[in-house]
């Protein structure tokens, strides 16, 4: 079994990190009609992100080859529910010829860690109904479904 290594994301690896937003947008455009077309499509300010002092990007490596991602970034949460804060968990994607090895698991313990170490007690995330190997994925980390966001085109 390969050697995944997980480090915090600097300014140096963005070009890897635009490849991988460019990935995560054509994978889930099957399932979300509404994402624009064309080239010029961004999720993230990613080096913003990587600057953010609430934020936790980092990146997986295989024989010091970028390979994977994901980030925790810390919200306020509603004044309604019990905890004040929460991480929110995003930017996750795995090459294909890494996916299956436990990259993905290594980088969710990775952001569960550091967010445990900035005092959170929830962390949320979102993911396409229909992607069901996402779905399978978070689960096995222990996540569960909360909500389920529905949309209608007029």
């Amino acid at each position: 079994m390969e050697e995944v290594t997980i480090r915090r994301a600097e300014r140096r690896d963005l070009d890897r990190l635009l490849e991988f937003e460019q990935a995560i947008i054509e994978t889930e455009r099957p399932f979300d009609v509404t994402i624009r077309d064309g080239e010029d499509v961004h999720y993230y300010d990613l080096a913003e992100l990587v600057a953010l002092p609430n934020a936790y990007v980092v990146v997986a490596e295989v024989d010091s080859k970028i390979v994977g991602s994901g980030y925790a970034r810390i919200d306020e949460s509603e004044p309604y529910l019990k905890h004040r804060k929460h991480s929110y968990l995003g930017f996750m994607y795995v090459m294909p010829e890494h996916r299956g090895k436990g990259v993905n698991k290594k980088v969710v313990d990775a952001l569960e860690a550091w967010s445990r170490s900035q005092g959170v007690t929830e962390i949320r995330l979102e993911v396409y109904d229909a992607n069901d190997p996402a779905m399978r994925a978070y689960e096995k980390s222990g996540y569960e479904k909360l909500t389920v966001w529905m949309r209608k085109s007029l």
